[in-house]
């Protein structure tokens, strides 16, 4: 796949983090827990290999607007030069992605649904730039996992998705009270893998 495409597919892959502090082991799941913290002034920065290609990934809650009642999260990527920004939200329903550089995303995505089932599968179907996509999600169940952030015991989601003609596939770990800390993708034919290395909480 085209460095381009990579660009593109980036910001559907990788949704904002929130940890507490680092190299201490994390609480479990608990009933209520919130699986994508959204606070403006939250900083998170990633170590991501893609197909060999080592990449920093700097991400931050710039501000938070009432869209339909709800609280939807201005978030900014930024790697490599650029800026890319999107819109999230999280509730006890799930995590949901509503745009993509200003683009809204028809219908929203969810990334996550809760309460967390083993064996929950659901389809996502959705345009964005554009570009008409669809992709299954599984949610796999839990284990735990090492990050440079330190250990959690994390939901793994799993999504098959369409794209640009590219067959892309991606593995998600969500931590309680922290959000997405590993994953592990295939964009038609480059794999590479992204793990949450450092948070700046808002003050």
């Amino acid at each position: 796949m085209r460095t381009s495409g990579i660009r593109l597919i980036l910001p559907l892959l990788v949704l904002a983090v929130a940890a507490t502090a680092q190299g201490q082991d994390k609480p479990a799941a608990a009933a209520g827990a919130d699986y994508m913290p959204l606070k403006v002034g939250n900083k998170w920065v990633y170590k991501a290999d893609f197909g060999g290609q080592m990449i920093e990934i700097g991400q931050s809650v710039a501000k938070i607007e009432k869209k339909d009642g709800k609280d939807i999260a201005l978030m900014e990527t930024e790697f490599g030069g650029q800026v890319i920004t999107e819109q999230l939200s999280s509730s006890d329903k799930g995590v949901f992605r509503y745009s993509f550089q200003g683009q809204p995303v028809d219908p929203p995505i969810q990334a996550l649904k809760l309460p967390v089932k083993k064996g929950d599968t659901w389809d996502v179907k959705f345009s964005a730039q554009g570009q008409e996509m669809k992709a299954v999600m599984k949610t796999e169940g839990e284990e735990e996992v090492m990050v440079p952030a330190g250990k959690y015991k994390a939901v793994i989601v799993s999504m098959e998705m369409d794209a640009m003609g590219q067959k892309v596939t991606v593995k998600s770990w969500f931590a309680p009270n922290v959000g997405i800390v590993k994953q592990k993708f295939d964009l038609g034919g480059i794999s590479g893998t992204s793990q949450l290395e450092k948070f700046t909480p808002a003050k």
